[in-house]
């Protein structure tokens, strides 16, 4: 009884499940992309509608929740049997809706590596890379689109934008140049300033120098001329000084008395004689 009873509840679960789905697919193709998420989220939470993850990326890209979109297919990236060169290329699609163009280069790339020869995820890898302003490998990606499909309606419009891509790149190599040379002319000119910046100051710092040297020369003239008047001074004054002394000494000697001043002369001869 009790096994009976798992089998039934197992029986009625898928039954559930497979109901899902198909509801969910069936809002999808009748363009109701809102109320097919609901099922289709149930079903795809079973992992056996590899498809619902397909249908679920398209629908909420439909309704503009482009990351809701994307989570779906990174979801479906994991389950086995999904189609994920398509996944890719949904995700892709939602990452250039919200303006992730870096993004949606990842996912296209991922679409390209799946299936080589899928050839819509290297057009709009190419439309993502004209965005992100890689216009090299932009034209290579054009070109390898028209390589796959050679009878696109659109050939002559993406021959048309190669034709604007090789004169942009011919624009930007010139650009290029011009600005390289400009570069070239800013850094000599700055290198010309600095050279006769470093010449203006080893010339102010040799005049420095040289005003230095003269200043401590006349310094040095004026204190030896200092020192010369000064010892000239001091002669003069000790010279002074002895012609003083001499002349005192000159003076004493014409006032000295021998003792004879004042004496009698005696007009007689001795008795002795």
């Amino acid at each position: 009884m009790t096994v009976f009873f798992c089998a039934a509840l197992f029986c009625t679960g898928a039954f559930c499940q497979s109901g899902d789905f198909a509801e969910g697919e069936r809002l999808f193709r009748q363009n109701d992309p809102r109320g097919a998420t609901v099922y289709l989220e149930k079903a795809a939470a079973s992992l056996s509608y590899p498809k619902a993850f397909v249908y679920l990326s398209v629908a909420y890209y439909q309704l503009g929740m482009y990351a809701e979109s994307i989570d779906a297919c990174e979801r479906g990236m994991s389950v086995p049997g999904t189609d994920k060169k398509v996944l890719a290329f949904n995700a892709g699609n939602s990452a250039f809706a919200a303006g992730d163009f870096g993004e949606a280069d990842r996912w296209y790339s991922l679409s390209c590596a799946a299936d080589p020869l899928y050839a819509v995820p290297v057009l709009n890898r190419a439309n993502a890379r004209l965005s992100l302003g890689r216009y090299d490998e932009c034209a290579a990606d054009y070109r390898r689109y028209l390589e796959l499909c050679p009878d696109d309606p659109q050939k002559d419009k993406i021959e048309a934008l190669l034709l604007l891509l090789d004169e942009e790149k011919a624009r930007a190599e010139r650009e290029k140049e011009a600005r390289l040379a400009e570069e070239a002319r800013i850094k000599e000119e700055e290198a010309r300033i600095a050279e006769q910046k470093a010449a203006e100051e080893e010339a102010a710092r040799l005049e420095a120098e040289k005003q230095a040297a003269l200043k401590a020369a006349e310094e040095e003239a004026a204190r030896a001329e200092a020192e010369r008047i000064a010892a000239e001074e001091a002669a003069r004054r000790r010279k002074l000084l002895e012609d003083v002394a001499a002349s005192l000494q000159n003076t004493e000697t014409e006032n000295m008395s021998a003792g004879a001043e004042g004496t009698v002369e005696y007009d007689y001869e001795t008795e002795l004689e």
